[in-house]
This record gives structure tokens, C-alpha cells and sequence, in this order.
């Protein structure tokens, strides 16, 4: 499995692992059927990507070129959020349990400390216990919970607010 920067040619295959784990996991956002995204638009973000230095995202990809997984980081755009990284992470489920959320987890935080961020956070589903997982062995420190944010197959379901602080400057 490598993991490297999402180039803007991947926007076709990006949109066929979204809409892939919109169906295999309710652990997502979105629904299945429910993302509008297409290829176009998708291309369109990748390409502002390429040399922010606000936001990024890194992808897993498989020895035969296929997309296992991604990591997106997106930074705060006013003064007194800019220090902090909103991460979003998604594995298809053959990729889960081998290293590689680990993995795209470590290169987003290596980018995020030589981009002078401080601050990586995310949410996760209360009841997603192999991501909560994840999340703490990669050091990250449950900050509070959003009661019945999510509605997930018609039960109201918490999320819980997760962080990271960086030994930045």
C-alpha cells in the first residue's frame, strides 16, 4: 500500500471510493445516494489543493492502482483557528485493520507540523469503537460529546469531538 498527496487526475477514482464507503460504511456522512459530488467538481478542489498550504489530502492506494482510502486536512481560514487541522478519514473495508488508517494518519500530521498547525481535530461517531480506536493510539484526546447530532438509520446517535496538539512553535 502506498500512501501519497491526491494528485487531480485521481478526482475519478475519488469519487468512486466516496460513493463505494457512502454504501459500505453509515459511518460516513453522507448516504448513500445522497453525495451530488461529480467528477468535474471534484477535480476542481483537487487542483486549489495541490499547493495550499491550508488544506490537503493524502490517499492510499493499492498495488493494482486502486483507491484503498483517504486523509483530508482542512485548515482554519481566520487568525485564531488558522493553527488548527479538521481532519476527515475514510478506509474501504478490505483496507481496515492492515495499518494503513494509521499510516494516511501519520502522513497528515507530518504535513499538518511542517505547516506550522498545532491543533489536529475531528469527529467520530460514538459508536464507531474501532475508529475511537485509532484515533487514541494515534494520541488523540476526546474533548466532548454532541448529543444525538447524527441521525444514522433512524437512531439518534452522539458524535464525539476528538483532538490532537502538535509540538509546533
Amino acid at each position: 500500500m502506498m500512501i501519497r498527496k491526491v494528485a487531480v487526475n485521481d478526482a475519478e477514482r475519488l469519487v468512486a471510493l466516496f460513493h463505494l464507503l457512502d454504501k459500505e460504511t453509515a459511518f460516513m456522512l453522507f448516504e448513500p445516494g445522497e453525495r451530488q459530488l461529480t467528477i468535474e467538481q471534484q477535480r476542481a478542489q483537487l487542483s486549489e489543493w495541490v499547493d495550499s498550504n491550508q488544506q490537503t489530502m493524502f490517499v492510499a492506494e493499492n498495488e493494482v492502482g486502486e483507491l484503498a482510502g483517504f486523509i483530508v486536512g482542512v485548515g482554519g481560514k481566520m487568525n485564531r483557528i488558522r493553527h488548527s487541522l479538521y481532519c476527515v478519514i475514510g478506509l474501504r473495508s478490505s483496507a481496515q485493520g492492515k495499518g494503513v488508517g494509521r499510516q494516511l494518519m501519520t502522513t497528515l500530521e507530518t504535513w499538518a507540523s511542517h505547516h506550522d498547525f498545532h491543533r489536529l481535530e475531528l469527529t467520530v461517531m460514538a459508536h464507531n469503537a474501532r475508529a475511537r480506536q485509532l484515533y487514541t493510539s494515534a494520541g488523540f484526546a476526546e474533548e466532548g460529546i454532541r448529543r444525538d447530532a447524527m441521525r444514522v438509520n433512524g437512531k439518534y446517535v452522539d458524535e464525539i469531538y476528538m483532538a490532537k496538539l502538535l509540538n509546533t512553535h
